[in-house]
């Protein structure tokens, strides 16, 4: 099965990108340059990760005043 979009010739990539809250996004694609969401067919929010991701466990947690 080919990909339609390299045999369209468009730029794009075959990984995930994982959006965090707190950190900058990130391609499961080591070879990945632009993190832009249109040019991945999968975007996630870290908290979807199944192992999950401190920037939202953080989130999560509610503050405390000290």
């Amino acid at each position: 099965m080919a990909c339609a979009a390299c045999a369209d010739s468009l730029d794009h990539c075959h990984g995930t990108l994982i959006v965090h809250r707190t950190d900058p996004a990130e391609c499961t694609e080591e070879q990945c340059a632009d993190l832009t969401a249109m040019r991945h067919p999968l975007v996630l929010d870290c908290a979807d990760v199944p192992l999950g991701c401190r920037c939202a466990d953080s989130a999560a947690r509610p503050s405390r005043a000290s």
